[in-house]
């Protein structure tokens, strides 16, 4: 499967990059930055990515409601106890734009990292460009992948709760408890798996495999850096 652009940026490089934007973007307060980002990153999602705009925009539902509650949290919060006709002030109406645009301009900049990474070549970039040990490394991997097995035996513990017709309460502890034990078992048998396999971060060895910062990867931050300064310079 053919990748797109941002699925071939190196995963290191693209989260530093993300970093970069967000300290950039933070030292800012206008509201018309954060709009003028979340529209820039969105468009760049749909044109150098797979990603569809109907899953995007799924994904962005919630958060427009909690950026929502932020700005109506915002707007009416700061003029409680004072004693003015008004419900709120222009100053007010500012810092809850400000405020509830900078959710979704920070949401953009991680639905960007998420649609767009393997986790593991992102976890083989720490490796090879951040130096992160393997032993770290691959514990991270094994943890990631084993969310989908936690998944699946907490619904299997809850069907066996049902089948037996045992209520799980309000707050189920009978299958947190069950799901926690199995895990627990589950990362010592990972944990012996990884050491008796080499995985204990001694020694050379060799990677099934290796990511690099190329010409594109460089392209990719200048780029990036560049538009957000000419964002914050044209409408701060």
């Amino acid at each position: 499967m053919r990748l797109s652009t941002l699925d071939r940026i190196n995963p290191f490089v693209k989260s530093i990059v993300i970093l970069v934007c967000c300290i950039m973007m933070a030292i800012t307060q206008s509201w018309q930055v954060n709009v003028a980002v979340f529209l820039v990153w969105f468009a760049a999602m749909l044109v150098f990515s797979k990603c569809k705009i109907k899953s995007l925009i799924l994904t962005l539902v919630p958060v427009v409601f909690l950026a929502l509650i932020v700005f109506v949290s915002g707007l009416f919060a700061g003029n409680a106890g004072v004693d003015s006709d008004s419900l709120y002030t222009v100053g007010n109406l500012e810092s809850a734009l400000v405020l509830g645009t900078r959710i979704l301009s920070y949401v953009i900049f991680g639905l960007l990292f998420a649609f767009t990474t393997d986790s593991k070549e992102f976890i083989m970039s720490l490796m090879h460009q951040a130096k992160v040990k393997p032993k770290f490394a691959y514990g991270v991997l094994a943890a990631v992948n084993l969310v989908p097995t936690l998944q699946r035996e907490w619904a299997e513990v809850n069907l066996a709760y049902q089948a037996r017709r045992k209520s799980t309460g309000i707050i189920p502890f009978g299958p947190m408890f069950n799901t926690l034990v199995n895990g627990i078992r589950w990362s010592e048998n990972v944990a012996m798996a990884m050491e008796s396999k080499g995985f204990d971060g001694e020694g050379e060895r060799t990677y099934s495999i290796e990511t690099r910062v190329g010409a594109k990867d460089y392209i990719y931050a200048i780029v990036s850096v560049v538009i957000m300064a000419v964002i914050i310079v044209v409408f701060h």
